[in-house]
């Protein structure tokens, strides 16, 4: 039974609009545990998780961890032995996946998580994307993309399937300052991720950050500091 082996763990805040959207899209799943964690402790979203998931579990850590350290404390919670990871802005277009990431687990040691995201989805020129390849696990069909970037692409925070041991082995992953960190350092040890084909969901969440304006606006700041470096 898919309960006994997997937990969908959600990492949710300040979008009570998109958790909303992003739950009903989840509704024909078969029935999991559930934990979420809101990082940010807005009670907005945490009323619609409590209404839209009356059976899962709401973690609130109670001062702001940062998002490696939330997703730390609500894995340390997980009884299973897979976790089906997700967000609180993405639209599902199918339920019928979890099944052949699960094979896809089984079949290849070396894939660290089964992403359902589109890959037409992430945001690549025609040349990067003439580099991403399609191959067959079983009669599985994934995506990779290690070659469009030496960084990205061993690991990912976007809704996957991954053992809880990966976690259990990297000791958490609030070691590592940002998730291309861990990409990077599952790169180094062969490791991947499969894009599961076809798709199961789509990112709804441009524009809307759950960080505050003062944060985004810092961000901003950044990157104009970096250009004018590059620049010089």
């Amino acid at each position: 039974m898919l309960d006994e082996k997997i937990t969908l763990c959600l990492t949710i805040g300040r979008r009570p609009d998109l958790l909303q959207r992003t739950l009903e899209s989840m509704a024909r799943l078969p029935r999991l545990p559930v934990l979420a964690v809101n990082d940010f402790g807005d009670e907005e979203t945490n009323a619609v998780f409590r209404e839209m998931c009356p059976h899962g579990r709401l973690i609130e850590p109670g001062r702001h961890l940062g998002h490696h350290g939330a997703v730390d404390l609500m894995y340390s919670e997980v009884k299973t032995p897979y976790i089906f990871h997700g967000e609180d802005d993405w639209l599902f277009s199918r339920t019928d996946f979890l099944q052949d990431a699960l094979s896809l687990l089984h079949l290849d040691p070396l894939i660290s998580g089964v992403c359902f995201r589109a890959t037409k989805d992430i945001p690549l020129s025609d040349a990067d994307r003439a580099l991403v390849t399609r191959e067959l696990r079983g009669d599985i069909s994934i995506e990779r993309m290690e070659a469009v970037h030496e960084q990205w692409y061993g690991f990912s925070f976007n809704p996957h399937l991954a053992k809880k041991s990966l976690w259990e082995e990297l000791g958490g992953f609030s070691q590592f300052k940002k998730e291309r960190h861990i990409s990077r350092f599952l790169r180094a040890e062969g490791r991947y991720v499969a894009f599961l084909i076809p798709e199961a969901c789509r990112h709804i969440g441009d524009g809307q950050s759950n960080t505050s304006g003062q944060d985004s606006l810092f961000r901003r700041f950044k990157k104009w500091m970096r250009g004018i470096k590059r620049a010089d």
